[in-house]
């Protein structure tokens, strides 16, 4: 069961490695590839509840391109591998 629980946790962070490091890929070869840049936008713009004692400020964007869903492919083969 522990083993279990670490193999889920790896592939956790190793998808969100593939993709950071496929996102960062296609932002640097953008220019010569723009079909890596492609991609889509998820997400709300952030939103602010201000009282008299605090303030609450909530927002989320997920910014998903064609080198980080390849970075994630590449990780899950080798995964598997």
């Amino acid at each position: 069961m522990r083993r279990n629980k670490i193999s889920t946790k790896l592939l956790i962070f190793l998808i969100v490695l593939g993709l950071i490091v496929g996102g960062v890929i296609a932002e640097t070869f953008g220019d010569k590839l723009e079909l890596l840049k492609k991609g889509l936008n998820i997400g709300f713009s952030p939103v602010t509840l201000n009282m008299y004692f605090f303030t609450f400020t909530l927002g989320f964007d997920l910014k998903i391109n064609l080198g980080g869903a390849l970075g994630v492919l590449i990780v899950l083969l080798f995964y598997n591998i």
